[in-house]
């Protein structure tokens, strides 16, 4: 009932012929006392504030439907200024032939005449002109807002999207090389076994399961890295020195999921894996109360089978537009590249439980 009630005002607010119906009529209102010989309306106070609104109505609408729609809007505003003030002085005229020259014909029983010299009627046209081209400029204004929060919902919903589709597409090679790797420690009766079958369900579980929501908590999103990270190492622990370190007391951080392990997938997908001679993935993370630093290094290939520009690969740039539609002015990143080594690094402010 509430939202419906709100609906049916936000309709009636955004209506334009209600919004130029109350103008009028609140100007009416205004100039009828403003105009009135005596403390009691009369007939004539009446007709005589309609006729001095001829005019008014006249300058009002040449400016908004004509002057401001194909001037001002275009941009042309030395002759807008020029048409405007050409206006200006017309009200002002238009008014003067109203009550001298029409006001017989429209009213024959009264007998009216300009009751203003040309002086005061140039501030009347002044003051409505000026009025209703800020209230149009002021609506303009509004609806450029309005559109540009559309953009940004747009904008939010395609990134969040993209997280959808990030959540579910669970790298197929990297599921059927560990499930290999698990196969082979089973064979061996490795002891290790079941850690690592655990945390291969850990990681499925937090992909799936536990990321619905766009914070997390920071200790989750630690620990599936660590799990990811462990389970690379045991593919390919003869191929690449993996080393990772991470720092810190984790409390109550939240974090938007999955913004660190693109940077680190890719040193799997296009770095350390494919290089021929020395293949290293090197990881720092520092956790503080605020914020949460990570500087990652990882090998280049001699001869990549992807090439790697400054960005950093596939996957990077939807992590850039995730941390400027979260972390807008709250994040630093940094993407360094040599011929032996590429560098990320990486700061963000963390949220906390309230």
């Amino acid at each position: 009932m509430i939202i419906r009630l709100q609906t049916i005002i936000k309709n009636l607010v955004q209506n334009r012929m209600l919004q130029h119906l109350l103008f009028w009529a609140c100007s009416f209102y205004t100039l009828l006392e403003f105009f009135a010989l005596e403390e009691k309306i009369s007939d004539i106070d009446l007709i005589y504030t309609l006729l001095f609104h001829i005019s008014l109505f006249f300058g009002v609408y040449l400016n908004i439907e004509i002057l401001i729609r194909f001037l001002l809007k275009r941009e042309k505003y030395m002759l807008y200024i020029l048409t405007l003030g050409a206006t200006w002085l017309v009200i002002a005229y238009i008014n003067q032939f109203t009550f001298n020259h029409m006001s017989d014909r429209i009213a024959p029983d009264y007998l009216f005449i300009s009751a203003y010299s040309i002086t005061d009627l140039f501030k009347f046209s002044f003051v409505y002109l000026a009025i209703t081209t800020l209230l149009k400029l002021s609506k303009s204004w509004f609806s450029v807002l309005e559109t540009q929060k559309e953009l940004e919902t747009v904008k939010r919903e395609q990134i969040e999207s993209e997280l959808s589709a990030l959540k579910s597409n669970i790298n197929p090679h990297f599921l059927f090389n560990n499930l290999n790797s698990l196969y082979a420690l089973a064979r061996k009766n490795a002891e290790e076994t079941p850690d690592y079958i655990l945390k291969l369900s850990e990681l499925m579980r937090y992909m799936i399961y536990e990321t619905q929501d766009k914070w997390v908590p920071l200790k989750k999103e630690i620990n599936y890295i660590t799990n990811y990270l462990d389970l690379q190492k045991l593919r390919c622990q003869s191929d690449t020195s993996i080393h990772y370190s991470i720092r810190g007391e984790v409390g109550s951080q939240r974090i938007v999921p999955f913004l660190l392990i693109p940077f680190i997938e890719n040193c799997f997908k296009h770095g350390g894996m494919n290089q021929s001679d020395f293949n290293f993935i090197d990881l720092d993370i520092r956790i503080e109360t605020e914020c949460i630093k990570m500087n990652l290094k990882n090998s280049i290939p001699v001869k990549p089978n992807i090439q790697i520009n400054k960005n950093g690969g596939f996957g990077i740039e939807n992590v850039k537009k995730r941390l400027n539609s979260h972390y807008q002015n709250q994040h630093e990143l940094n993407l360094e590249s040599n011929p032996e080594q590429f560098n990320v690094q990486l700061k963000l402010n963390l949220k906390h439980d309230s």
